[in-house]
């Protein structure tokens, strides 16, 4: 019976690990939230949408199905990385939905015409050097849950249980 519990306590040591670093980890959004923040983003014909930590791939599969947009997911978790690819072939968006396992602070990002994160403050405080050099003007940063301090706000939305907040390069 207590090798049971080696597991559960396994990964909530584990959690406790990556908070108390400030370091991110997998929390699935909702897809009301999702679909919300997609919709703060104002997304056109034509964006590239880039998700950043994108975890199993919800956020890039429910823009490119609900917008017809190219996305792209930086996942650098490799089971992460794995769900996010069968998601997307599952639902046959080869096409349009590219997941990179890598880190996001050593990908270009360049392309991106709308960028979504679901971080900790301390990674969207590291981001922010990030974002002014690789992004152009006009690009739209919709972050989940934390706010990018320093940065003018254009517009924050209740989604869910927690606020999005809308940036602009």
């Amino acid at each position: 019976m207590n090798e049971l519990l080696l597991v559960p306590a396994f990964f909530l040591l584990w959690g406790i690990v990556k908070l108390a670093r400030e370091e991110g980890f997998f929390v699935p959004l909702p897809m009301g939230t999702i679909r919300k923040m997609l919709k703060l983003a104002k997304i056109r014909k034509g964006d590239v949408l880039y998700d950043l930590g994108s975890g199993d791939g919800r956020i890039v599969v429910e823009a490119a199905k609900s917008y017809g947009i190219r996305t792209v997911g930086i996942e650098k978790n490799l089971l992460l990385y794995l769900l996010s690819m069968l998601n997307v072939r599952v639902r046959r968006l080869e096409n349009r939905v590219e997941i990179l396992n890598r880190n996001f602070f050593k990908a270009n990002i360049g392309e991106a015409d709308v960028v979504t994160i679901y971080l900790t403050p301390k990674l969207n405080e590291k981001l922010k050097s990030k974002f002014k050099k690789e992004l152009r003007k006009g690009t739209r940063i919709v972050s989940a849950a934390h706010e990018i301090k320093g940065w003018k706000l254009a517009k924050k939305i209740k989604t869910g249980h927690f606020w999005s907040y809308l940036y602009r390069i």
